[in-house]
Order: structure tokens, then C-alpha cells, then sequence
């Protein structure tokens, strides 16, 4: 094990700062031995497979019952797709037959008839295929260890500041080292919609994937894991250790909580100009009851989890008791409802496959939408309905071209009408509003901006396509950088375009929860901000600070820059004489 230091760039899962000590986790195979039995062991290892399964699914329910008292009912279908995996009755048929076939252990057939199930899912350039795989084999796992009376899982509480070093993490493993106390994970494999990131967010637990850390760190290795940036610097400096504990102490030791503190909601700027403040949410969870008691209203919330967890395209009826209660449960504030952002490769109607090449340029978003107008307007329908308490708004994903922006407001006035001909109650009002996230909505923002409501900039996908990179990809994720003169520039572009339109616009990507960016965006006259609710403490309190008017002559310097370290370096000025006034 090597002790200098290392400082390795991945990819952010869930928000906030770990410092601690490296524990690995060796992937979970359990190394099955192939052994002969007679005929008449055929049954007795049959029935041990059989109470494998029992006493995997009743682990299965006990995590799921915990995800759902923790985080909320949605959550559970997680753990309802490890159900139907661990009791799949014709792959336990088939285990069954080649047991009695080849007269060999229960453990091996199971084992080896997995391997064989997961070996092209685990290669797919289909996400959500990997994903399976992953799914497939964390449940076999744990068969695996209750066929062989190995007891894998460990509920005592791990040593204090323990980050977990592994592999992958299925939802299950992110719960029970949750309730284990770990405080930081660290994963080779995996991606920001993963079954395991959803869970790690919601814990509000730090998480990257970094590929080589597992070969860097070894146990014991002190580490420091910044979530936000999906930064691990392995064995770091005293100074490295300072810097960071300094920067989790900023974010305080419950970083939601600390939002019932707050007073003045929206936040008002020192010469008194309001700024909205808003949270980025994609399912229910702990954070839900103080965002509703302080009036704050969601920003963003993704409907794609709802879709996504179902074992079908999801009924209008279940999609409106959905909306419905999220909307009833922030009817003090309001919610942003973003419409289904999803790849072809997800969509679950009856004979539909398409195979592409490059995904994120494809066939998705609002453009896939628009080709599937059923699929879109069952959701519609069931937005609309839930918008009786007038507090519900629709956004619209990737819009690139005037067009697409037209078709889709045909689509929902058309529902619209449907509506009011079955006399069913609806918000007549609705503000519908569209994302600027790809650099041709950023570049027509003038043409588009008055077709709307309001306009929400998307920087996570407007960074990616401007400069071209995947940050997903740790490869070249060092190259993502939302300061880039470039990004802003789009930024700027769109913001006075809604100004000059008198459109509300708003940033919602994760550079609205960066204080660093925030004068910046005071001072372009962004109408307000939405950011992941950890966030939302800190940029109310930087708010109060900030003088609108002296920050609008920050930004012609900001703009001239000519690198992202410059524009950085300006940023960092500024924030220093405002630290020292």
C-alpha cells in the first residue's frame, strides 16, 4: 500500500464531505465448490434452496420496510424488484431440473446458472441492462451466503469515521452501512441514477465512483470523500485534513435541518431585492417536511423514478396520486414538475426497441416525447388533474428548436380541452415552462422565451454539451467545468433574453448551489436559483450578504475572462473582500 498522497477525479453520487479511514470491501463472490451428491440428496438440496430463497426474501422486506419508513414509500419498489428477482419461480425451476441433472449442489448450480444470466447483461452498453446485472447479483449473493450458512452481513456498528471501499453497492448495501454508521462510500463501478445513488442521496450520504481508487486505497488509508465534486484524495496532507474538515463544518452536522433555522423566506439581498430559493428533489424523503413548513418551493422534481421503477408504463390514475400528493404535501409553496427526460432505451410500450449509438444525443428528452404523444399526455393529464391546489407548474426537457416548444403546447392544450369537455377540475392557470440545457436553446432563447412561462437552465446538461464531455466518464470528466467562459456566455445569452421578455429565469443545475457562482447570478438578474435542499442553508445565507446592485459590475469583468481559472480567480476575489468587509 503506497502512502503518498493521490488525489483522484470520478464522478459525483450524492452530495457531501467524508473524512475518514478506508474500509475495503472485496466483491462479494462466494467461491461455490461444484460437489457430487447421490439421488437421494436431490430433495434435501432442493429444499435448502428453498429456504434460501425464503430467508433472502424476508431480508429483502426488512430492508424494504426500513427504506420505507426512512426515505418514503416510492423508494420501495427497489426492494419489490429484488423480490420478484430472488423468488423468479421459472429460474428456480431451472435450478431445480439441473440439480437433479447433473446431481451437484444446490449452491453451484445456482451459482454457476446466475453467472450465466448476467454475463451478457453485465456488457450492455444499456445502462439499465447493467444495472440488472448488479441488481441480479446482490440478490444472489445473498441466497449464495444463507445456502452455504455463511452469514456475510455484519450489523455491528463499524469504528468511527469508517468509509466503505467496494466494488459496486446495491440499495441494500447502502441502508445497512448506513445503519452500520459508515459515513462516506466509495464505489469502482456505478452511475448518478443508480438504485444505490438514489438511496445514498436520500440518506444524504457522500458517494463517488472513482475507477482506480480501490487499487490506491487500502484499508486504514485515511480518505477524504467529496460527493459534491466526486473528488477521493487518498492518504491527504494535515492541510489537505483541515481544509476539509473546515469545509464539512461549514455544511454543519445535519445539513437539512439547519433549514428550519432560516427566517426570511425567499432570502432578500442587503438592498432588499428578493431572490427565490428553490430544492431539486426526485422522490420523497427526509428533507420533505422542513422544505414544506418553510414555504419553500421545488424547483425540480423529476418524474423519471416514477417511471422508471415501474413494471410498466405507469396508469394515469397512479401518476395522479402521485403528483397529486407531492403537490398537496407543498401546496404552501409550489412544485416544478419536470416531464419525463428519459432515453428511447427506457421506455417500456409493447414492441418498442431502438438501439443508438450515442445516447445523449439521441433519441430523448421531449423530442422522444413528442414521437410517443400518448405516453406524454397520459402524464399531462395526470399533472393537470393534480394541479386543483393551483400550485403545480410543468417543465419541458431538452428543448433544442422553436418547433419542438410548439408541438409540445399543442399536446397540452389539447389535453387541456380534453379536460374541460369531461368536466374534470384542472389549474386553468398552469405556468409551463421550458429547460435550456443544450447550447441551441441558449442561442434562441429570444425566440423561445416568449412561447413560455418561465425558462429553467439546466448547467449539468448545458455544461456537457458545450464542452463536449461526458462527465459520467472519469476519463475526461476533469475537462467538465461549468465556469468555462463558454458555459457562461449560454448563461448570460438566455438570462437576458428572458429579462428582455419578462420571463422569470432560473438556474437549477448544480451550479445554483455554488455561493462561489451566486453574486454572478444576482448580478445577471436571475429571477432565482434551485439547488439540491443541502444547499439551500448556505446560498439563504450568502443571499443577505450581496449588494444587487454593486454585483452587476462584477459581471462585465467575470465576462471577459478568457479561462474558467480566471473566472474562477475573480469569483474567489470577490468572496475574499466581501469576507473581510
Amino acid at each position: 500500500m503506497t502512502t503518498r498522497r493521490k488525489v483522484i477525479k470520478g464522478i459525483p453520487l450524492s452530495p457531501g464531505i467524508a473524512l475518514g479511514q478506508a474500509r475495503v470491501v472485496l466483491p462479494g463472490h462466494l467461491d461455490v465448490a461444484e460437489i457430487p451428491i447421490s439421488e437421494s440428496r436431490i430433495e434435501t438440496e432442493a429444499a435448502a434452496l428453498e429456504t434460501a430463497v425464503v430467508e433472502t426474501a424476508d431480508e429483502i422486506r426488512k430492508l424494504r420496510d426500513s427504506a420505507s419508513k426512512k426515505m418514503g414509500a416510492s423508494l420501495t419498489k427497489v426492494f419489490d424488484a429484488q423480490l420478484l428477482i430472488a423468488q423468479d419461480v421459472d429460474f428456480l425451476d431451472r435450478v431445480r431440473e439441473r440439480i437433479a441433472e447433473r446431481r451437484v449442489n444446490a449452491g453451484f448450480v445456482y451459482n454457476a446458472l446466475v453467472q450465466e444470466t448476467i454475463a451478457s447483461l453485465a456488457s450492455s452498453p444499456d445502462q439499465y441492462l447493467r444495472q440488472m446485472a448488479q441488481e441480479i447479483e446482490a440478490v444472489a449473493q445473498r441466497v449464495l451466503a444463507h445456502l452455504s450458512g455463511y452469514r456475510q452481513k455484519s450489523t455491528a456498528p463499524f469504528t468511527e469515521d469508517t468509509i466503505i471501499v467496494t466494488k459496486s453497492f446495491s440499495p441494500g448495501d447502502v441502508i445497512s452501512y448506513r445503519q452500520r454508521k459508515a459515513v462516506g462510500l466509495v464505489a469502482s463501478e456505478g452511475g448518478a441514477h443508480s438504485h444505490a445513488a438514489l438511496i445514498a442521496r436520500s440518506l444524504m450520504i457522500p458517494m463517488a465512483v472513482v475507477e482506480e481508487l480501490p487499487k490506491a486505497a487500502g484499508n486504514r488509508s485515511r480518505l477524504i470523500v467529496d460527493g459534491t465534486n466526486g473528488l477521493v484524495i487518498v492518504n491527504p496532507t494535515d492541510a489537505d485534513w483541515a481544509e476539509y474538515q473546515r469545509k464539512r463544518r461549514a455544511l454543519g452536522p445535519a445539513l437539512i435541518s439547519r433549514i428550519s433555522k432560516l427566517t426570511d423566506i425567499p432570502p432578500r439581498t442587503a438592498d432588499g431585492v428578493p431572490i427565490e430559493i428553490a430544492a431539486n428533489l426526485e422522490f420523497p424523503g427526509p428533507a420533505d417536511d422542513i422544505l414544506a413548513a418553510k414555504k419553500i418551493p421545488i424547483g425540480l422534481y423529476r418524474t423519471e423514478f416514477l417511471y422508471l421503477e415501474s413494471d410498466a408504463e405507469p396508469s394515469e390514475q397512479s401518476q395522479y396520486e402521485y403528483y397529486f400528493r407531492i403537490a398537496e404535501r407543498f401546496s404552501r409553496s409550489y412544485v416544478v414538475f419536470r416531464t419525463f427526460d428519459l432515453g428511447a432505451d427506457k421506455i417500456k410500450a409493447d414492441g418498442f426497441t431502438v438501439a443508438e449509438a450515442n445516447p445523449a444525443l439521441g433519441w430523448r428528452g421531449i423530442r422522444l416525447m413528442l414521437e410517443l404523444p400518448e405516453i406524454f399526455k397520459t402524464q399531462i393529464r395526470a399533472l393537470l388533474r393534480a394541479s386543483v391546489h393551483n400550485n403545480v407548474r410543468i417543465l419541458l426537457p431538452m428543448i433544442s428548436d422553436l418547433n419542438e416548444l410548439r408541438r409540445a403546447r399543442r399536446l397540452i392544450s389539447q389535453v387541456m380541452l380534453e379536460l374541460r369537455r369531461a368536466s374534470e377540475p384542472f389549474d386553468e392557470n398552469i405556468r409551463v415552462g421550458m429547460m435550456v440545457e443544450v447550447p441551441s436553446a441558449a442561442l434562441t432563447a429570444a425566440r423561445l422565451a416568449p412561447l413560455v412561462d418561465f425558462v429553467s437552465i439546466g448547467t449539468n446538461d448545458l455544461t456537457q454539451y458545450t464542452m463536449s464531455v461526458d462527465r459520467g466518464n472519469s476519463r475526461v470528466a476533469g475537462l467538465y467545468n461549468s465556469y468555462h467562459p463558454s458555459v457562461l456566455s449560454l448563461v448570460k445569452l438566455t438570462v437576458d433574453a428572458c429579462r428582455k421578455c419578462h420571463i422569470p429565469v432560473t438556474v437549477c443545475g448544480e451550479m445554483a448551489g455554488d455561493v462561489l457562482a451566486l453574486p454572478l447570478f444576482v448580478g445577471m438578474g436571475l429571477s432565482g436559483l434551485s439547488m439540491n435542499p443541502a444547499r439551500v442553508f448556505d446560498t439563504c445565507r450568502m443571499v443577505k450578504r450581496i449588494d444587487s446592485q454593486l454585483v452587476r459590475h462584477l459581471v462585465e469583468p467575470v465576462m471577459a475572462s478568457k479561462t474558467a481559472a480566471s473566472v474562477i480567480r475573480k469569483l474567489e476575489n470577490y468572496r475574499d473582500a466581501l469576507d473581510n468587509k
